[in-house]
């Protein structure tokens, strides 16, 4: 052994295992070593250490593996920190890393992640997604220095083309209200068929509606709650995303009259009136996936290509743009927090103004003739 002076670390020869060892003690008391093939990588490795020591910079070593970090991030970072859904769906993505669970966190290689993308059964779209989750797994791991680098700068992002989004025609539209109301078995879901095709609202919205929040005096709805279904706690009502998602919104005379049918139809009403306004036979309320099923045998009754419960918002919000209706009234309507968002969804059903601008610049200006 090369012996030096106390934090000034090894370098040693094994002749056992024809291998050159480079050791440091880390400023946590703890003994780091590698082996080499040369002499010279040994003492490089081991000068490097000592220089990221004496600069404050040094990692020191953990056995943390990529699967235990992922759950300790998940549940010290995201639980309570984020809507339950999304807690959920946090947690199914973690599930795809295991492949690259065992690994040490401070060990993982850019091309082993290049190749979990590669090896997984799932759309670009959900590869995009577990990218966008081990991103943030190792952004945090080097805030908190666990790690030396983020390898994760250099890991390419899964590519992937968005769907455009579908939307109903006037027609279809028509017909599925028609079919709705005129059926026996489907009508009592017409108010809130009716209410998703007329303000855009999302099924969870519709579903967590009360009536405190419905305002007849001014023809409005306040959206305050979603009713979701969580796979760890089911049913439950809780705030919208975001602030934007708070929001007051006109509905027209149509809903206001099916709504007061269905009050009146309320055995009763407690002085709050925080009663759900949609619920099952047995008052209880209505799951989400119970209403997309009901909104599929409605679409199967109309004669209509399947599109799901959601279309009923891209098309109304589509519908409104083309009306001329300004984007940033169409996005407070649909509760988005971005305008960019509304935009990026809905631009194309802008209508073109191009020529009309430019008829309106001739009268801005005075040409020479």
């Amino acid at each position: 052994m090369s012996k030096n002076g106390n934090g000034t670390g090894s370098v040693y020869y094994d002749k056992s295992k024809k291998r050159y060892y480079a050791a440091i003690t880390t400023p946590a008391g703890q003994r780091k070593k590698k082996s080499f093939i040369t002499k010279t990588e040994a003492t490089t490795w081991k000068n490097a250490q000592l220089t990221d020591i004496n600069r404050g910079v040094f990692v020191e070593p953990t056995n943390i593996t990529v699967g235990a970090w992922a759950l300790t991030w998940l549940t010290t970072y995201k639980k309570g920190a984020v809507k339950q859904r999304t807690y959920e769906r946090y947690k199914q993505l973690i599930a795809h890393l295991a492949s690259i669970a065992d690994i040490k966190l401070q060990e993982l290689q850019p091309a082993q992640v290049q190749q979990l993308y590669k090896e997984l059964p799932l759309s670009a779209c959900t590869v995009n997604k577990v990218h966008k989750i081990l991103k943030e797994l190792y952004t945090k791991a080097h805030i908190l220095d666990m790690v030396l680098k983020n390898i994760m700068l250099a890991v390419v992002s899964p590519t992937f083309e968005k769907k455009e989004i579908e939307i109903f025609s006037p027609e279809e539209i028509e017909i599925i209200l028609q079919t709705c109301f005129s059926n026996k078995r489907l009508s009592k879901y017409y108010p809130i068929i009716l209410l998703g095709a007329t303000t855009g609202m999302r099924i969870g919205e519709i579903l967590g509606l009360r009536w405190c929040d419905v305002l007849f005096s001014t023809s409005e709805v306040y959206i305050r709650k979603s009713l979701q279904d969580s796979r760890e706690i089911g049913l439950f009502l809780e705030t919208p995303k975001t602030k934007a998602g708070i929001r007051k919104i006109s509905i027209t005379e149509d809903v206001i009259a099916e709504l007061r049918k269905l009050k009146k139809a309320v055995p009763a009403i407690n002085i709050k009136q925080e009663q759900l306004c949609f619920v099952t036979r047995n008052n209880t309320p209505i799951a989400p996936h119970n209403a997309e099923r009901v909104w599929k045998s409605i679409i199967t009754a109309a004669g209509i290509p399947y599109r799901n419960f959601h279309v009923l918002r891209h098309t109304h919000a589509t519908q409104l743009l083309a009306e001329g209706v300004p984007i940033i009234e169409v996005s407070r309507r649909l509760g988005h927090a971005r305008v960019s968002h509304t935009l990026e969804l809905y631009g194309h059903a802008i209508p073109n103004y191009d020529k009309k601008i430019s008829d309106k610049v001739k009268l801005l200006y005075s040409v020479p003739k």
